[in-house]
């Protein structure tokens, strides 16, 4: 890339800071929340993710050689588009997400989730955070590039996906891989915020597990709880409480994640990142919901973040035993120990972090916003593990942060949209490089 090709597409989105919030604002307020969430109606937001894409496509579709609407299932389109490449250069991909998880308790929230408002420098709306900005970084790096008329070297190829949230690749990235559009690298535009600095390169992810234990008990009369806990008690003969043997399970839980802070380190992921935790709990009389019983069975529903290069099979095997041998010496869950489902697997992807792309990355992050980017693992699952099974080297980068996501009065700074567009337009300069 030259001097001049740089000067001319940080000037334009300069010029063009107005737009982007606009954008963002336009995008967070299409309520694209994904219409398989738990707890949300299908009818109320099948076909939103298609009205997000159509935005992007109205809006962003004349910057593209080719540009096509792809889905495996209806109402739920993605978007693809190519600018070609003088055929010399390398290929590049930006891709992201356009779903959202639900509002959840709008009382927590100050205004409308779905009606974005600008304060203090902050795009605020469900979505703003994970990840419209990111989107929107993507499509108006294409275009302060195509509006300063550049041509590149290499194909630039963008996805906006549906299904993302809950690892439906399948019906988002997975589809649009399917249909051709790959390239030679890639960056996931997630919100790559961290603790320690905005905008850090993700190189790495850690791999997902939704597990469910459940414990099973025996119906009694509370008038008999004595008998439960007290020394010399009948015990089972009374019955057994499954919410008290539950709590075994959980201690045992807590027990194999504190032992994991410190056998499972792994190079640019927190001390301490791999962990076990319950989500949610539930324990009752099976045909019962007051607690003048027994309770008769308890489920414990828990993620499991785990290192990931390590065997999903493996890892269920090593909690399983683990939480079996902790609560063995309880005579009950002895004879009737814990049974497990595996609900959800989402792996992880690990891209060296000295490869090209992660230092071209850096390069441009460092030209374009002055500071030297850290390089660490994402924190989350991300569609990066679709993109890295298809062999294409990739790193998540992209404005926002973990901490405003999936929460109340979600945000983005504009100043890390703004650099975020920066870092990858020069990024593509560099790597597609200059016709």
């Amino acid at each position: 890339m030259t001097e001049d090709a740089v000067r001319r597409v940080l000037a334009a989105i300069e010029d063009s800071r107005q737009r982007i919030i606009d954008d963002v604002k336009r995008l967070v307020e299409v309520p694209s929340v994904n219409p398989n969430y738990p707890g949300v109606r299908s009818e109320d937001y099948l076909g939103q993710e298609s009205e997000a894409n159509l935005l992007l496509r109205d809006r962003f579709g004349y910057l593209f050689d080719s540009s096509q609407l792809v889905k495996s299932q209806e109402k739920r389109e993605n978007l693809a588009g190519v600018v070609k490449g003088g055929g010399t250069g390398r290929s590049l991909l930006l891709n992201g997400h356009i779903d959202v998880v639900p509002a959840g308790n709008l009382d927590t929230w100050t205004g409308d989730p779905f009606v974005a408002s600008e304060v203090s420098g902050r795009i605020h709306g469900r979505g703003a955070s994970d990840m419209k900005s990111g989107m929107v970084a993507a499509f108006s790096a294409i275009e302060a590039i195509r509006t300063s008329g550049i041509e590149l070297a290499g194909d630039l190829v963008v996805h906006s996906v549906a299904g993302e949230e809950l690892g439906e690749h399948e019906v988002g990235t997975g589809c649009v891989l399917q249909n051709g559009y790959i390239a030679d690298a890639a960056i996931v535009v997630e919100p790559s915020a961290s603790f320690d600095s905005p905008l850090t390169i993700n190189p790495t992810a850690a791999s997902l597990l939704w597990g469910r234990v459940r414990v099973e008990g025996l119906a009694g009369h509370p008038g008999l709880r004595r008998e439960l806990v007290r020394a010399g008690g009948a015990g089972a003969q009374a019955g057994v409480n499954a919410i008290d043997k539950g709590y075994l399970v959980l201690q045992a839980l807590y027990g194999i994640e504190e032992q994991w802070g410190l056998s499972k380190q792994r190079p640019l992921f927190k001390s301490g990142h791999f962990v076990v935790m319950p989500g949610t709990i539930h324990g009752r009389g099976k045909d019962i919901d007051i607690p003048f019983v027994f309770a008769e069975y308890s489920e414990i529903d828990f993620i499991v973040w785990y290192p990931p290069e390590d065997d999903s099979d493996a890892v269920k095997l090593e909690i399983e035993s683990f939480v079996n041998r902790s609560v063995s010496l309880d005579p009950w869950l002895a004879e009737h120990p814990p049974t497990y489902e595996w609900l959800v697997e989402f792996p992880g992807f690990n891209t060296r972090d000295d490869h090209e792309i992660v230092r071209t990355l850096g390069n441009a992050h460092e030209q374009g916003t002055g500071s030297t980017a850290i390089v660490e693992a994402f924190p989350a699952a991300c569609d990066a593990t679709w993109i890295a099974r298809t062999d294409i080297p990739v790193v998540n980068y992209g404005p926002g942060h973990l901490a405003n996501a999936h929460k109340p009065n979600e945000y983005c700074d504009v100043d890390e949209i703004i650099s975020a567009t920066k870092s990858l337009a020069l990024t593509t300069l560099d790597w597609c490089d200059v016709k």
